[in-house]
């Protein structure tokens, strides 16, 4: 009876809707509405969504079609900067009868979103139904298919992202999604289980990044209990996070969370249990930092030749800003005197991409070496501005051939070395036994040459200054958000091993959001069977608060 209403109430909602004209205004407020109410309801999708600041509640079958016929009309011209269509107007759309799972993880960049948005309005413009899948080009390589629902989620993110940062993202990632009551459960494609059943073995690192806010909310003595049970060995507690906001009563931090006892009450109880606990900062984030100091913002580069460089929102420009990398430090430093943590860890000790850098700073060094910048900085427009094609500076540094790119990016690279340094020697000097590690994007120690490459050019991680300069390293190895199978995360230990020095522990960062049971196993097993040091759970909420995910973690402890 419950189904057979809702039904009801969707068909008389397309109804009204059928003969709909919105405003491509009113789209993006749908699509940002959408894709918050996806992400608050954990990846389930409404049947329907009402536009702010209108009285208009539209379907999600006919709020499909309203964001591909808008992002087919934005991306007209195709550039990542288009034109908000001053009229949308809507037909009519049947759910579909079934859906088939496609890809999952991976990603679909912007022009091929382009693409499927304008393939899916021209489909539903001649035949209502929703399609049962969606081609499209996966990972910007081979072609592949998407379950309509992955797409509602994709086309309601990238029109987020737009009202955001007035231009499309690079990419957006394939999540897994829980479809509308009414719509049929996608049919799953079987695929292929990569690994036995691999048991921990002595002395592996068992750990989980949390949020101080997650703890907060679940309970912290309720959950290291759980995670002693589950046979956690480490905890990397989130103590300042993008916002800079802090969870312990600093005298140096310029902001803080709700509860500042996070902290202390996790010490403790990791002390109980025997738990290894590392205090997480964000490295090149702080948004409350930059509010007293929003100078201090990073550069990008102009979105157009001779046009305004771009300042982030809240990357801070940490090689020109000193003062930032001392309270950064002054803030490790008060909490290993403090709270005497196990370790240290690094997130986000990089660039956010490689459009991002341009400051003065940096560009001044580049004059210093004899670089041609002009060279620089339009190879750089034609890559990630309006009209870049993503790829042009990148392949470049591969063809080695142009030493301009190449010294341009060995400074970035030593960028992010110095920096790794001058932290590694402050909380050593403090505690020589604290536990240096730094989590880093997976890219760098891939075997494929060309991912290598690309991680270099946009992060400057190089591994083999975080194999010589922290004790453990962790590769975010979150295969299905990178497109790839469980053992991708083989792929990445081998490369990781190959240039780092032996005595540092490589322990593998394991995806533990948007996945099955059995693609947490297999991930799991993957890194074991490669002989990782460890793994670590990203992160506690989304396992330890899923009964499935939980479940099959907890078989994976068995002998």
């Amino acid at each position: 009876m419950r189904k057979l209403f809702i039904l009801v109430v969707a068909f008389l909602i397309a109804s009204v809707t059928w003969g709909l004209e919105l405003s491509g205004e009113d789209v993006v407020k749908l699509g940002v509405a959408l894709a918050n109410e996806i992400d608050a309801r954990g990846g389930t999708i409404p049947s329907n969504i009402s536009i702010p600041e209108t009285d208009y509640v539209i379907s999600i079958e006919q709020s499909l079609y309203f964001m591909s016929k808008f992002l087919a009309i934005y991306g007209e011209e195709r550039l990542m900067t288009g034109e908000i269509p001053p009229i949308v107007r809507g037909v009519p759309v049947q759910p579909p009868i079934r859906q088939i799972e496609g890809e999952l993880g991976g990603r679909i960049n912007w022009d091929d979103t382009f693409d499927v948005s304008e393939e899916l309005a021209n489909i539903l413009e001649e035949d209502t139904v929703i399609p049962k899948e969606v081609s499209f080009v996966h990972n910007g390589e081979e072609e592949s298919t998407m379950s309509p629902d992955v797409l509602i989620s994709v086309l309601a993110r990238t029109i987020r992202w737009i009202n955001d940062n007035g231009m499309m993202p690079n990419y957006a990632s394939l999540r897994p999604m829980v479809p509308p009551e009414e719509w049929p459960i996608a049919e799953r494609v079987e695929r292929e289980v990569a690994y036995e059943k691999i048991g921990p073995r002595e002395g592996e690192i068992v750990s989980v990044w949390v949020w101080g806010s997650t703890l907060v909310n679940y309970g912290v003595e309720r959950a290291f209990s759980e995670m002693n049970d589950a046979g956690i060995t480490d905890v990397f507690l989130l103590v300042k996070g993008t916002a800079g906001q802090v969870n312990w009563p600093s005298e140096i931090a310029v902001a803080f969370a709700d509860n500042t006892t996070v902290l202390e009450k996790s010490v403790k109880e990791a002390r109980t249990y025997g738990i290894s606990i590392h205090a997480w900062f964000v490295i090149n984030q702080d948004a409350a930092y930059l509010n007293i100091h929003p100078e201090r913002r990073m550069h990008g580069t102009p979105m157009v030749s001779g046009g305004d460089y771009r300042r982030a929102g809240s990357t801070v420009d940490f090689v020109a800003d000193t003062a930032y990398r001392k309270y950064l430090i002054d803030m490790m430093l008060e909490v290993i005197e403090l709270y005497d943590v196990d370790g240290i860890h690094l997130d986000y000790i990089r660039y956010p991409t490689a459009a991002w850098g341009w400051g003065p700073t940096n560009i001044g060094r580049a004059y210093m070496e004899g670089l041609d910048v002009d060279f620089l900085l339009e190879t750089a427009i034609e890559t990630w501005g309006a009209a870049g094609d993503g790829t042009k500076f990148i392949d470049m540094y591969k063809e080695f051939r142009f030493s301009d790119i190449n010294r341009w990016v060995a400074i970035r690279m030593n960028d992010i070395r110095d920096f790794t340094y001058e932290i590694r020697e402050a909380v050593k000097g403090k505690k020589p036994e604290v536990v240096y590690s730094a989590s880093l994007m997976p890219e760098g120690g891939d075997i494929d040459p060309s991912d290598n490459a690309f991680a270099m050019v946009h992060y400057g991680q190089r591994y083999a200054d975080f194999g010589e300069l922290c004790d453990i390293i962790i590769p975010m190895a979150y295969h299905l958000e990178f497109g790839k199978r469980a053992t991708w995360v083989e792929d990445v230990f081998t490369g990781t091993r190959e240039v780092t020095l032996s005595k540092n522990k490589v322990v593998m960062g394991i995806q533990g959001f948007q996945l099955t049971p059995l693609e947490l196993q297999q991930a799991i097993y993957a890194a074991r069977h490669a002989g990782a040091d460890g793994i670590t759970l990203f992160r506690f909420e989304t396992v330890f608060g899923n009964e499935a995910l939980l479940e099959a973690f907890l078989e994976t402890m068995e002998q």
